[in-house]
């Protein structure tokens, strides 16, 4: 019995620092990934050599932030900025938010995403499967930068001219999956 306890006991540990080694912050798992070919050793790491300022390195993660709007208010024209991945750009995610909406299933409250001060409104999918017309909408977006959309800041906008209270169970549901160094070349912040 005292032997199985002790062998029980290691392979706990052993999983315990196996976990440590894997995880970032406790939730986000990374993996670097290169935008690079891959060739042999040799001449990867001549081409490595030449192009060092131009290969672009991306991180497969997995993060999420979910966000609790209960009570919260957000006045007329006003906004509550959620996620920033700043000094890297999302290279792919999705936001899942459950907002008020009218009978017609649309919502006062648009969803931003872009490099601040740059942001632009999202096209969002209404998913009716989870919506209450009326009441609250589920609605959704995937996220992906690209050569003319740069993605490092989303936030909530009330689009109203009055303010917006948020009932129960009102959230925003923030996935992002991978990211990648953020260009110091353009407009918006970069630190």
């Amino acid at each position: 019995m005292k032997k199985y306890t002790s062998t029980t006991l290691s392979i706990f540990i052993a999983f315990v620092l196996f976990s440590s080694l894997i995880s970032i912050n406790g939730s986000v798992y990374s993996q670097e990934t290169t935008t690079q070919p891959q060739t042999n050793a040799t001449e990867n790491a001549a081409a490595h050599n030449e192009t060092e300022n131009t290969t672009s390195v991306g991180h497969v993660v997995r993060d999420s932030a979910t966000v609790l709007l209960e009570g919260v208010t957000i006045p007329a024209g006003s906004f509550i900025h959620l996620y920033d991945t700043t000094p890297y750009k999302i290279v792919s995610g999705h936001v899942a938010a459950k907002l008020p909406c009218n009978t017609e299933n649309a919502t006062n409250v648009n969803v931003l995403v872009g490099q601040a001060p740059n942001v632009r409104s999202s096209e969002l999918e209404f998913v009716s499967e989870l919506s209450n017309a009326g009441e609250l909408c589920l609605y959704h977006v995937d996220l992906a930068s690209d050569a003319g959309n740069t993605i490092t800041d989303i936030a909530i906008k009330n689009n109203s001219t009055d303010d917006i209270d948020f009932p129960s169970t009102s959230t925003v549901v923030i996935g992002v999956n991978e990211i990648s160094e953020l260009s110091t070349e353009g407009h918006g912040h970069t630190s």
